[in-house]
């Protein structure tokens, strides 16, 4: 196995590594505002100063005169909109069959921190309106003096190159695209409002988004190459699914090469789905299964084409917990010996209800569960789980409804 892929797999620890960037940004603004040396702040009035001769020296002297309604709608998507999105956004990543959307966008933000870092503790440059030469006002001081220290725990005032308003938005908005979410332009809408928000509430500078804008390009590329490389996930198809990188034509040249001087290791294929079956009377509808979820974009575990020399007992086990999905083929009498503490079946579902894998039961025609008190403790909760029923004359529509359930539609 490759060293790397255990780490940052599920979608916990996804999940965790974006709450360690949050926290971090809050100690690191706290203890920069405790322990920060005076003579910072005259550097970042030199460089503010800079940044307005480089904008032209636009006078914002007016701007306090500008309709509350429209000062009301920049703040609202500057404070409210901007981590509606960013937890919106991480919400639906989790949501999707595979942890690759959120992997990239917990790649992207933690890399768009450590970006941005240098430049918070040595180019530590204030914000628009307070820099006394640009005669800008915060202009949601004119709603409530108040909004502007909703942000302070997590936003220096002297930390505003690059913008990580800016920069976050745009990670939302690649994300959105680079997934083909069915919300894309409407993120990409709502992330624009919040990045003028940012200028016209008198907060950053031209030059702070345009590094924002940057620092999102780089670190998002860097996390889509780094989800390729070391976990074989690529874009999500137009299903909206999230396979592996394809796998290069005979003759073609390997996806897997780069000019880049230092190389990845290649990982081994993924599967989206094992398939669990008993083979009496499960053996041929599981290799349907098989050859219709790939041929929709699903690549799938059979035992009987993936199994290798290795023990088959510890190599199930593991497929099973790599794979999101468990498709459980049950044909008439499937469960029938599942009271066994032996059966390999029964060991496979409750291998994969321990780690919580999205189980999907297809139904074979003629199948019917058996009563409670004939199945064994942990397999109890199986008849309640959402499955599909297998029909030869609406194999089409079956085949959706299953392909429904693995993106947990």
């Amino acid at each position: 196995m490759n060293p790397a892929r255990p780490w940052l797999q599920s979608r916990l620890q996804l999940a965790v590594l974006l709450a360690a960037v949050f926290v971090a940004n809050f100690v690191e603004t706290q203890l920069e505002e405790a322990f920060k040396p005076s003579g910072t702040y005259a550097l970042g009035y030199r460089v503010a100063q800079a940044f307005h001769e480089i904008e032209g020296g636009w006078n914002f002297t007016g701007a306090a005169r500008a309709d509350r309604a429209m000062v009301a709608g920049y703040a609202l998507a500057y404070f409210a909109l901007f981590p509606v999105l960013l937890v919106g956004t991480a919400v639906a990543a989790w949501r999707r069959p595979t942890a690759g959307p959120l992997r990239v966008f917990s790649l992207a933000i933690a890399l768009n921190y450590l970006l941005a870092l240098p430049f918070f503790l040595l180019l530590p440059v204030p914000e628009r309106w307070a820099f006394p030469g640009a005669k800008a006002t915060l202009m949601s001081d004119l709603l409530s003096t108040k909004l502007i220290e909703l942000v302070r725990p997590i936003s220096g005032l002297d930390n505003c190159f690059p913008s990580m308003h800016v920069a976050l938005s745009c990670q939302v908005v690649l994300l959105a695209y680079w997934s083909r979410s069915r919300w894309r332009h409407s993120l990409a809408c709502l992330g624009g409002l919040v990045m003028l928000s940012t200028f016209f509430l008198g907060i950053h500078w031209m030059p702070d988004m345009v590094m924002g804008v940057a620092t999102a390009g780089l670190s998002f590329g860097l996390a889509v190459q780094w989800n390729l490389r070391w976990y074989g996930e690529g874009r999500p198809g137009r299903s909206g699914h999230v396979g592996p990188a394809p796998r290069p034509r005979p003759g073609s040249r390997s996806p897997w090469r780069t000019a880049i001087p230092f190389a990845f290791p290649r990982p081994a294929a993924g599967k989206l789905v094992f398939i669990s079956y008993r083979r009496e009377g499960g053996s041929r509808l599981a290799r349907v299964v098989q050859m219709e979820l790939e041929r929709r974009g699903y690549p799938c575990f059979l035992d009987v084409d993936d199994l290798g020399a290795e023990h088959f007992d510890e190599r199930l086990l593991q497929e099973i917990e790599r794979a999101p999905n468990l498709v459980l083929v049950l044909a008439p009498g499937s469960l029938d010996r599942c009271r066994q503490p032996d059966d390999w079946l029964r060991r496979e579902i409750s291998h994969a209800l321990r780690h919580g894998r999205n189980i999907v039961p297809l139904l074979a025609e003629g199948f019917h569960y058996p009563p409670l008190e004939e199945l064994p403790a942990e397999l109890h909760s199986l008849p309640r789980l959402n499955g599909v029923v297998y029909s030869h004359e609406y194999f089409g529509a079956a085949f959706d409804k299953l392909e429904g359930f693995l993106r947990r539609e």
